[in-house]
């Protein structure tokens, strides 16, 4: 009989890093009101909502949006 190999130790997510306007940071900073374990739920609340609704077309049309706003920034600054 054949043995199951063991799982690789270590965390189950990755950990990622976003940069929010200060604007809608203030706004759900005071909707978690001021708690940073709550602030981060709300995050993660919100994307994992707005990921299951999205397709990944859809998704990678976002991504192709913001590919050709950096180029335009790009070439104004250039």
């Amino acid at each position: 009989m054949a043995r199951k190999g063991r799982k690789r130790g270590g965390p189950r997510y990755k950990r990622v890093s976003l940069s929010l306007p200060k604007r809608l940071y203030l706004v759900l900073s005071g909707i978690a009101m001021g708690d940073e374990k709550k602030l981060n739920r709300l995050i993660k609340g919100i994307l994992e909502d707005k990921l299951q609704e999205s397709t990944v077309a859809e998704l990678e049309l976002y991504l192709r949006k913001v590919e050709e706003e950096e180029k335009e920034e790009q070439e104004a600054q250039g």
